[in-house]
């Protein structure tokens, strides 16, 4: 009979578009034999012949890739995957379960993931080097807090949390995890249990303490670090800094010495945002009413929209007063930073609750995600969660191709394939 109805669904052949930067030019950037170099040095694989940092490293960097949910269910049926197992160079009957899994990352050595960071950092930013405004490379500092229930952390070895004021072992307990961040590449972080640590003036001054500063480097962090003896010891330590002030009753109490740069009430330096009225070297003043030794540059400017007056403090006199509030700008992109890992790679779920397992996640994070931020610079993606599904797509491609080629078919055929669009 004949069909008088009409397809509603049309059909578009093309050719997959290639990306400018694939993901094999990236990974080939590793040397084939730093993860069994470091592996060495650490001994991360002492006493241990199944589950080794290589594999455990592979597995848990292609489960970021992929994205899949975090559990240790999911991990086990991954290992079972033959396209992991290419990825990862196993046999085709490896396997391990959930519990090995679980219990491995509980005890493996941090080391070795931090030194993989470290190191892969070193390498890719010889070919993708990170972005310098008026000469400086900006590092940013800052935290982020993941709650969980008090009774989970227990179960897995963390005893207290920072905030122990809780009224019940279940309810939730902060976890603070500080970073820095140079707008590519995540730096040395750590993971913060302790009550002590929810004041930032302890907790940032840690972080920053463990990067080695140069002198192209400067450190941008928010008004979280607010004690005059952390401005003091950056200076004394000769690490450049911006951030802003913070106010107490409507004021930030100094002292002038003299005007850096010279501004007057008829003549403001302006920016699209900010009304910019003096800039000065002063010494600052504690909460204690203690004059500061040192002098510092303070910067009073006043948002043009509402008028909110807004203080910048730095150390450094021989940039534009511009430059310097452009730095501090800049800070934003670490709350993006913090915004890509809990939504593209659910760092609010925690895989491990003992802290040895939340340090190789955060690290092994900060891995994925430089090789998926170069992908999305480097190809100019308009968004990070399409650049992560399109690194996925073009890793397993690669992985197929091996397949494909290894079961004497035509890699040539494989890459010409046509995809269907509905």
């Amino acid at each position: 009979a004949h069909c008088c109805l009409k397809p509603w669904v049309k059909v578009y052949i093309c050719k997959m578009k290639k990306p400018s930067l694939s993901v094999k030019t990236i990974l080939e950037r590793i040397p084939p034999g730093l993860l069994i170099q470091l592996g060495e040095e650490t001994k991360v694989d002492h006493q241990v012949k199944k589950l080794t940092g290589e594999r455990v490293f592979k597995l848990l960097l292609y489960h970021l890739i992929k994205g899949t949910t975090a559990s240790w269910r999911i991990l086990e049926t991954t290992v079972s995957d033959v396209k992991f197992k290419q990825f990862a160079g196993l046999s085709d009957d490896f396997e391990a379960d959930h519990s090995s899994l679980a219990t491995r990352l509980c005890q493996i050595n941090c080391t070795y993931f931090e030194r993989i960071h470290e190191s892969l950092t070193d390498i890719l930013e010889k070919n993708y080097p990170t972005e310098k405004v008026a000469g400086y490379k900006i590092l940013r500092f800052d935290s982020t807090m993941v709650s969980l229930a008090g009774t989970l952390l227990k179960a897995g070895g963390l005893h207290h949390g920072v905030n122990t004021r809780k009224a019940k072992s279940s309810d939730p307990v902060d976890i603070k995890f500080s970073v820095g961040f140079d707008g590519m590449y995540g730096l040395k972080s750590k993971v913060l249990n302790e009550q002590k640590y929810l004041s930032e003036d302890i907790a940032l001054p840690e972080v920053i303490r463990a990067h080695t500063f140069g002198k192209d480097e400067v450190a941008v962090f928010d008004r979280g670090i607010s004690n005059r003896k952390s401005y003091e010891w950056l200076s004394g330590e000769s690490i450049k800094f911006v951030t802003r002030g913070k106010v107490i009753k409507g004021q930030l109490k100094h002292e002038v010495v003299h005007d850096v740069t010279k501004i007057t009430e008829d003549q403001f330096i302006e920016t699209d945002t900010l009304r910019i009225k003096s800039d000065r070297e002063v010494y600052l003043y504690s909460y204690a009413g203690k004059k500061t030794k040192q002098t510092f540059r303070l910067i009073t400017a006043e948002k043009k929209d509402t008028g909110e007056p807004i203080y910048f403090i730095s150390n450094i006199f021989d940039l534009t007063v511009t430059d310097l509030v452009y730095i501090y700008r800049k800070r934003w992109d670490i709350e993006c930073f913090f915004k890509f890992l809990k939504q593209e790679f659910g760092f609010k779920h925690f895989l491990s609750r003992s802290k040895n397992g939340m340090e190789v996640m955060l690290y092994m994070t900060l891995i994925a995600f430089a090789l998926i931020h170069i992908y999305y610079k480097e190809n100019k993606l308009g968004s990070f969660r399409v650049a992560k599904a399109l690194f996925g797509q073009d890793l397993e491609h690669e992985i197929l191709r091996i397949i494909v080629e290894q079961c004497n078919g035509d890699p040539k055929l494989f890459d010409n394939l046509i995809v269907m669009r509905f």
